[in-house]
């Protein structure tokens, strides 16, 4: 939630002190009511106008992009393409990188107070992931996974959730993000990812009508969950 001047300001209505001087004579209403109060905490779903004019609540932008294989989570690289050259918005970064030869759900968005509060393993964010082997894999994997694999000799993962759908193939859970942390917690296991997939941030999911390389803004209902998530 952001300060109704700082909404103001957002919508290019003016600086701090013009937009607290409309909100002061009287010109902004919010929800039908006129608002004098420049420190209002804005909600989502508020209907705000100023000279009866309707301006956003929220004007920040959230895609959801359906990444492809060869793309890397940057705006511009020499050597590689990047995710920011599949999406019209270009002021956007990424929300959770996801590694060149990984797919599926990537949340992009301008919005500068995300990234902190949504990553930070401490906030219990869960990104899920389908993955598929090269190896078998069996029932042991899944209480070390429970009990936290260490990678690179001596880096302890926090504890993980993974669901067996088959011999190669399953979920996994995690509430960080560690530099190829999937591959490394298998290959700890003497096994191998050959296929990585991200299909849910949080409580949102990949949307499966969305495909590869394309994508969409976030509903009004996603947007709600992915800034409930950060409060």
């Amino acid at each position: 939630m952001k300060d109704l001047y700082y909404i103001m300001m957002f919508n290019h209505l003016g600086n701090a002190k013009y937009c607290k001087k409309l909100i002061k004579n009287k010109h902004v209403m919010v929800n039908g009511k006129t608002c004098l109060d420049s420190h209002y905490q804005v909600q989502f779903d508020d209907d705000i106008t100023v000279d009866y004019q309707k301006i956003k609540a929220q004007p920040f932008t959230y895609i959801m992009l359906n990444k492809p294989k060869g793309y890397i989570c940057a705006r511009y690289d020499q050597k590689y393409p990047c995710v920011n050259d599949l999406i019209d918005q270009k002021d956007c970064y990424c929300l959770g990188r996801l590694d060149k030869d990984t797919t599926g759900l990537l949340i992009m968005s301008d919005d500068p107070t995300l990234s902190k509060r949504l990553l930070l393993p401490q906030n219990h964010v869960s990104k899920k992931y389908f993955v598929t082997t090269q190896y078998p894999m069996n029932h042991q994997y899944i209480e070390a996974f429970k009990k936290g694999i260490i990678i690179d000799q001596n880096t302890l993962c926090l504890p993980s959730q993974l669901e067996i759908i088959d011999d190669y193939h399953g979920y996994v859970t995690l509430q960080e993000g560690k530099y190829h942390q999937i591959k490394k917690m298998f290959l700890s296991c003497q096994n191998e990812v050959v296929d990585l997939k991200r299909i849910s941030f949080g409580q949102i999911q990949l949307d499966q009508q969305l495909k590869i390389g394309t994508y969409r803004y976030l509903t009004e209902n996603e947007i709600k969950l992915l800034i409930k998530n950060r409060e």
